[in-house]
């Protein structure tokens, strides 16, 4: 008798073990296609071979469970798309059956995950309310980092405060490390304010051919291969696209001298340097921090200015909010104002926007920096009353856009548009005295505030700004 239960046992289980393939195919193909690889043609990120779903279970289980939002890279390639959360259509088993298939297939090899184990997680995660950023979850648990061409790196770190990059050759590091993983890392330095680091080593380009590099930075950085400078960024400002740069450059296969200089003038520090050769599609990063708006594909579709009318773009800008409305104005000059935080919050020189990202085939949500020099920041937070609420915009007769926002009974009309090389903004208030902070920054000098950053605007007086770079 004993024997025939477990013969029917054998039977039986089998019969109610979840399957993971189909299970799969149910909830997650339709995003992430049948072969892993990410749907339409790669819109979506894969899961095929990608570490987010590797090593420990729970960043993917935690993840499974609240879902995604916000920008993300996975395997070198940036994405701005909603994960929803799956916690509360998706029962353990059958959660624990989906990732154990994903982290077993497409060339993955990952450990099961069981029942149980997504039960203690979703219990530890049962207050959250919302879904996880890459920010977020990175900080719980980092992806493994890929050792990168870089060897015999040396990082060096200097104590002190400069506005420009100074000889180092003449300074004293207060510290010295080598870094065996030839990874460059911020973490890496114990001051964590008003210091600067370098990173000596060689770069062994894997073949003879064309070399593109990609550099953010908060705040200032430069890059030497083969002993010359060929990708700086000076100054002081955000890791957030809207400074990056790149560069190409030629090299022959083998080792090549390569140095990193790094100044942090003060608050936020970040730094981001990614690489891509012959024969290599995707991102590879040198950095342990990805950079935003790094993939910005070949396929250019410039947006300019036409018939003397500004150019409108209105998209995931980075740099600025997601309701960003952005002018490129004749003459070069361009702006992005934010809706959410009912302010202009960019302004730039040169090329407009590039709409390549987001006006190929479906199109893609990640941020797109502008597409010119000179980006200057000149506010990331609101400070209109939080009655205020953006009401729109409307252009005048030359295409020039108002900007138009409710507070209470009265409206703040905000006017833009461009003249001999400069931006000229007109405010106006409709019923009662308004106050409106005008942030000052570095590398533009503003006309029309007599030195103040706080004005009053009252009734039927227009105040004019003229905002002009250095």
């Amino acid at each position: 008798m004993f024997h025939r239960i477990l013969l029917l046992l054998a039977f039986i289980v089998p019969l109610f073990a979840q399957d993971g393939g189909q299970l799969f195919t149910l909830h997650c193909s339709a995003c992430h296609a049948l072969d892993g690889k990410g749907a339409t043609g790669g819109a979506f990120p894969p899961l095929a071979g990608s570490p987010w779903v590797a090593g420990d279970a729970d960043r993917a289980v935690k993840i499974a469970l609240k879902g995604l939002t916000g920008p993300v890279e996975v395997s070198g390639k940036a994405y701005n798309l909603e994960m929803p959360p799956q916690g509360a259509v998706i029962p353990d088993d059958q959660l624990a059956a989906i990732l154990t298939f994903v982290r077993s297939s497409w060339g993955n090899n990952a450990s099961p995950v069981t029942a149980d184990f997504v039960k203690t997680i979703r219990a530890s995660v049962e207050d959250r309310k919302t879904p996880w950023t890459a920010e977020e979850i990175l900080k719980l648990h980092p992806l493994p980092l890929e050792r990168t061409p870089l060897t015999n790196l040396i990082s060096q770190v200097y104590r002190g405060k400069w506005d420009a990059f100074p000889d180092f050759s003449t300074l004293k590091p207060d510290s010295a490390e080598e870094r065996h993983n030839g990874i460059i890392s911020l973490a890496d330095s114990p001051i964590k304010n008003e210091f600067a680091m370098t990173w000596k080593g060689s770069f062994e380009a894997p073949a003879t051919g064309e070399y593109t590099f990609v550099l953010d930075v908060d705040d200032a950085a430069v890059i030497r291969m083969d002993g010359k400078p060929f990708l700086q960024i000076d100054g002081s400002g955000p890791m957030n696209g809207s400074r990056l740069k790149k560069a190409k450059i030629q090299l022959t296969q083998g080792p090549h001298p390569f140095s990193v200089d790094y100044l942090e003038v003060g608050g936020n520090q970040g730094l981001a340097i990614g690489w891509k050769g012959p024969g290599i599609k995707s991102w590879k990063w040198l950095t342990d921090a990805p950079a935003m708006g790094s993939a910005i594909p070949s396929n250019s579709i410039p947006i300019e200015p036409t018939g003397g009318r500004p150019a409108i773009y209105r998209n995931f800008i980075a740099g600025t909010t997601p309701r960003a409305i952005c002018f490129g104005f004749p003459g070069g000059l361009n702006l992005a104002y934010s809706a959410d935080n009912l302010a202009p919050e960019l302004i730039w020189t040169g090329k407009f926007m590039d709409g390549g990202l987001h006006w190929t085939d479906r199109g893609m949500g990640n941020q797109v920096p502008p597409a010119g020099d000179d980006v200057i920041s000149l506010s990331k937070s609101r400070t209109l009353p939080a009655i205020a609420r953006f009401r729109g915009y409307k252009l005048d007769p030359e295409g020039n856009p108002i900007f138009s926002v409710q507070i209470g009974e009265q409206f703040l009309l905000d006017s833009w548009r461009a003249d001999s090389g400069t931006l000229v903004r007109k405010l106006t208030v409709t019923v009662a005295p308004l106050e409106i902070q005008i942030p000052q920054a570095e590398g533009i000098t503003i006309d029309g505030t007599g030195g103040k950053t706080t004005l009053t605007l009252t009734p039927g007086q227009t105040i004019t700004l003229t905002y002009r770079w250095n």
